[in-house]
C-alpha cells in the first residue's frame, strides 16, 4: 500500500508538471480573441483586453487594461475599467482549445452606475441585446465565436429576468472587486455624480433567476477599525426595478468615523459632525418593501468642533416602501447620553422637500444632554454651560421637512444655567410653549440671575409661511450688568463677551413685524426700544480707546504709546434708542484716564456696523503730559483752548469686533474755515467760538449773565460745559473751587 501511495503520487506529480509544461508553451494570446469574444457575448457589452497572460495555480488569464462599454442609450464612455482582470478557467477545456470562464478578479477597477430619470440603471441591460435609439436590434452584435455554440449578442432576447431560457444572460461562479471605485449618477433624483472608493465586493453563483451571495466591505482610512461590512443573500435580480430585488442581511459599522464616512458619501448631511459610529442593523427586503431592525450607537460625538460629552444611542425599527418611498419610523428611541426620547410616525421621501408626519414625546426628562447637544450644535445656550430642569414635550410635526407646521406643547420646570463665567445661576422657574399649526407662543416667564430679573415672552407667527411674524418683549428695570451679561453668556448671545464691569441697565425692547426668515439678525432687524446706561469700572476688551485717540493726535501717553488691547472707562451714561435694528445715541459720555469722551452716532445690531463721532476733551494734567499746544496734532488733528486742555473730534467707522479711528477732519476743517481756531490776535475768542460749535451753542441765545460769565473767561467756561457734557462735573466744581486764572497775555 505504501508503495502504490508513492505511485500515485508520482503520477500526480508527473501530470501536473505535464500540465504545467504545456500551458507554458502555449501562447495564451491567441485565446485573447477567444476570450473577448466569450465576455461580450455574457455582457451584451463591448469588451476592451489588453495584453494576456498565463496563471498556473489557479489556471487563469491575466489581462492588462479592461474595458466594458457603457449602454449606448446612457453613454458612450466605459462601464467598467480595470488595470488587471484574473480570468478564471476551467482547466480541462484548455486542452480542447476551448475556454469556459468560471470567475472573474478585478483588481482596482473603476465601475460607473448611472439611473435615467425612468428610474433605469445602466447595468439592467447587461446579457441582454442592446436596441439602438431607434428601437431596433443592435446593426453591429459581436461576432459569434468560433468553435463555441453560443449565440450572437445580437441574436434576440430569449426572457425576461423571470426566465432561465436565455442562453446569452450574463452568468458567473464568482466575481470578485478589490479595492474598487464605484461612480453613481442618479438622475431620476437630480443628484450629482457621487464617488465611493476603497470597496472590495465577492458575488457568488451569480445566474439569471437565482439568488446570489454578497459580501461587500469598505475600510475607510482613519484612527479607528473603520470597517463598514454588509453580508447576505438576494435575488433573483428584478432588472427593470433594481430597488425591489430581494435580500436578506446584516450591515455591521465598525469605529466608523462620522467625519470619514461624510467625504467617503460626498454628503453635507453630516458635515461639522464627527464621532465614532458603530453597530449592526438586520435587513430584510421583500416585494418592495425593506425592513431594518438594530442598534447604532455614536461614541464621543462632536458636533461644530465641541464634545457633546455623552454617548447617542438609537434602538431603531424601520421599514421602507420603495414604490411609494414612504418611511415609516416604528417604535424608535432615541437617548442623548441616559435621557430617552421617542420618535414615530413617517416620512415621504418622494417629494422635495420630503413630507414628515413625525411624533416626538419626552417624559419629565431632564435637560441636561439636551441642552448640551443645542449649545454644541450652536441652537441654545452657550459653550461650557451647564443646564439643569425637567422637561415634558409632545410635538408633532407635519408638512415639509424645512418647514414643518408644529402641533403640541413644551413645558419646561426648574431650568438652571451655571458656568466657569457665569458669576449667578442663571434660573427660570417655568417656561411653556403652545405649539400649533399658525402660531409658537411663550408664556410670561421671568429669567433671574442675583437681584435682577427680566420679564420676557415672545411669539411667532404663521412660521411655516414666507413672511412670519414675531412678536416678543424684554423688560428689565435698573438690571445689574453683571447679572445681565451672565444671562446674555447663558444664553448663547455673542458680542458681549468684551464687556464687564459694574453699574446698572434699564431697558425695553419688543421686536414686532415680519421676516425674511426665522433667524436671530431678521429678528434684530425687527428691534425697538431703548436702553439706559450708568455703568462703573467697564472694561472693554480688544479696543484701546486711549491708544487711539492719541494715534490720532500725535502724542504719546504717560507711561508710553503701546496697544493694551483693552479700555478702561471709570464711569458711562446715556441713553440709546434702537430703531429697527440700529442703535443711535446722541448723548453717550465716558470717562476714560486719558479724559472725557462724548458719543453721537449709529450702529448697526445685524451688520455690526459703526458711524460714529466721537469728541475726546482731555483735562488740564492729562493735555499737559502729553505736551499742551506743542503734540504733532495740534491745528491738524486736536485743538486747545488757553487753559491749555486738548479737543479731538474722531469719526469711529468699521465694527464692533474691529472699530476704526480716523480723524474728523471735516469737522476741523469747518472749524478753520469759520476762524475757529487759535489765533495770535484771538486765542480765547476762537476756543470759545469751537467750543461753542460742538457744544451746538448759538450767541443770541445767551441770557446776559451768560455774556458776562464768557466774557470774563470764555475758555474756561466753554471747556467746563464741554466737560459738564461728557460726565466731567466733578472736574467743573473743582476749578469753580479754584482761583478764576487769567488768560495770558499775548
Amino acid at each position: 500500500m505504501r508503495k502504490l501511495g508513492i505511485a500515485i503520487g508520482i503520477i500526480i506529480v508527473l501530470v501536473i508538471v505535464a500540465a504545467v509544461a504545456v500551458l507554458a508553451l502555449v501562447d495564451v494570446n491567441k485565446y485573447h480573441g477567444v476570450v473577448q469574444s466569450q465576455l461580450e457575448q455574457r455582457l451584451n457589452r463591448k469588451v476592451t483586453l489588453g495584453e494576456m497572460h498565463l496563471g498556473i495555480f489557479p489556471p487563469r488569464f491575466q489581462v492588462q487594461n479592461l474595458a466594458i462599454a457603457d449602454d449606448p442609450k446612457f453613454s458612450t464612455g466605459s462601464f467598467v475599467q480595470a488595470q488587471q482582470v484574473d480570468v478564471s478557467v476551467k482547466l480541462m477545456p484548455l486542452f480542447h482549445h476551448s475556454v469556459e470562464i468560471n470567475s472573474l478578479d478585478l483588481q482596482r477597477p473603476t465601475v460607473e452606475l448611472v439611473q435615467n430619470t425612468q428610474g433605469v440603471w445602466n447595468f439592467a441591460s447587461l446579457g441582454k441585446p442592446t436596441e439602438s435609439t431607434t428601437g431596433g436590434a443592435n446593426p453591429n452584435p459581436p461576432a459569434r465565436p468560433a468553435g463555441t455554440n453560443q449565440p450572437a449578442s445580437g441574436a434576440p432576447q430569449g426572457s425576461t429576468s423571470g426566465s432561465s431560457s436565455s442562453g446569452n444572460e450574463f452568468s458567473l461562479g464568482k466575481l470578485t472587486i478589490s479595492d474598487g471605485q464605484v461612480a453613481l449618477t442618479d438622475q431620476a433624483k437630480r443628484s450629482p455624480r457621487a464617488v465611493y472608493d476603497h470597496i472590495n465586493l465577492t458575488l457568488t453563483d451569480f445566474a439569471p433567476n437565482k439568488p446570489f451571495s454578497i459580501d461587500a466591505a469598505v475600510h475607510l482610512p482613519g484612527s479607528g477599525a473603520e470597517q463598514i461590512h454588509l453580508q447576505g443573500e438576494g435575488g433573483p435580480i428584478a432588472t427593470n426595478n433594481f430597488g425591489i430585488t430581494p435580500f436578506r442581511g446584516t450591515l455591521d459599522l465598525k469605529g466608523v468615523g462620522i467625519a470619514d464616512l461624510q467625504k467617503f458619501l460626498q454628503t453635507g448631511a453630516l458635515a461639522n459632525t464627527d464621532g465614532s459610529l458603530s453597530g449592526k442593523t438586520d435587513i430584510n427586503s421583500e416585494n418592495g418593501k425593506i425592513a431594518a431592525k438594530g442598534q447604532m450607537t455614536i461614541q464621543s460625538p462632536r458636533v461644530r468642533g465641541l464634545d457633546v460629552g455623552y454617548p447617542i444611542t438609537a434602538d431603531y425599527d424601520l421599514s421602507d416602501d420603495v414604490n411609494s418611498d414612504l418611511l415609516r419610523i416604528n417604535k424608535t428611541t432615541l437617548k442623548l447620553g441616559e435621557t430617552p426620547l421617542f420618535v414615530n410616525g413617517t416620512v415621504n421621501l418622494k417629494p422635495t422637500p420630503a413630507q414628515l408626519d413625525v411624533n416626538l414625546k419626552a417624559n419629565d426628562v431632564s435637560i441636561a444632554e439636551a441642552a448640551r447637544l443645542a449649545a454644541a450644535a450652536g441652537v441654545a445656550f452657550s459653550p461650557g454651560t451647564t443646564v439643569n430642569g425637567r422637561v415634558n414635550a409632545d410635538i408633532t410635526a407635519r408638512g415639509a421637512a424645512d418647514k414643518p407646521a408644529l402641533t403640541g406643547t413644551i413645558a419646561g420646570r426648574d431650568v438652571q444655567v451655571t458656568g466657569k463665567d457665569i458669576p449667578q445661576p442663571v434660573q427660570v422657574k417655568a417656561i411653556n410653549l403652545a405649539l400649533t399649526p399658525n402660531e409658537i407662543r411663550s408664556n410670561d416667564f421671568n429669567v433671574t440671575s442675583g437681584g435682577t430679573n427680566i420679564a420676557a415672552r415672545f411669539a411667532l407667527r404663521q412660521y411655516t409661511s414666507k413672511s412670519p411674524l414675531v412678536d416678543a418683549a424684554v423688560q428689565a428695570p435698573k438690571a445689574a450688568l453683571p447679572e445681565v451679561l451672565a444671562m446674555a453668556k447663558a444664553w448663547g448671545v455673542t458680542g458681549l463677551d468684551k464687556i464687564s464691569g459694574a453699574g446698572t441697565l434699564s431697558l425695553d425692547m419688543h421686536a414686532a413685524g415680519p421676516l425674511q426668515t426665522i433667524g436671530s439678525n431678521e429678528i434684530l432687524r425687527a428691534l425697538n426700544g431703548n436702553l439706559n446706561t450708568n455703568f462703573m469700572n467697564v472694561r472693554l476688551a480688544g479696543t484701546d480707546i486711549s491708544h487711539e485717540l492719541a494715534s490720532i493726535a500725535k502724542f504719546i501717553r504717560p507711561g508710553g504709546d503701546k496697544d493694551q488691547g483693552f479700555t478702561n472707562i471709570l464711569k458711562m451714561t446715556g441713553n440709546v434708542l434702537v430703531r429697527n435694528g440700529v442703535a443711535q445715541t446722541n448723548d453717550l459720555q465716558a470717562l476714560l484716564d486719558l479724559g472725557n469722551v462724548g458719543v453721537a452716532g449709529t450702529a448697526d445690531l445685524v451688520t455690526q456696523a459703526l458711524n460714529l463721532r466721537v469728541t475726546a476733551v482731555l483735562s488740564k494734567a492729562a493735555s499737559q503730559q502729553v505736551g499742551g499746544t506743542g503734540i504733532g496734532g495740534y491745528m491738524n488733528t486736536a485743538l486747545s483752548n488757553n487753559q491749555g486742555e486738548i479737543v479731538i473730534p474722531a469719526i469711529v467707522t468699521g465694527t464692533f469686533q474691529h472699530p476704526i479711528f480716523q480723524p474728523d477732519v471735516q469737522k476741523i476743517a469747518q472749524m478753520r474755515l469759520k476762524g475757529l481756531l487759535p489765533s495770535a490776535d484771538n486765542p480765547n475768542g476762537a476756543v470759545t467760538g469751537m467750543l461753542g460749535n460742538l457744544l451746538g451753542q448759538k450767541t443770541g441765545n445767551q441770557n446776559p449773565q451768560q455774556k458776562q460769565q464768557q466774557q470774563q473767561n470764555p475758555g474756561q467756561n466753554a471747556v467746563q460745559q464741554v466737560l459738564g457734557l461728557f460726565g466731567g462735573k466733578k472736574q467743573q466744581q473743582q476749578q469753580q473751587q479754584q482761583p478764576q486764572q487769567q488768560p495770558p497775555q499775548k
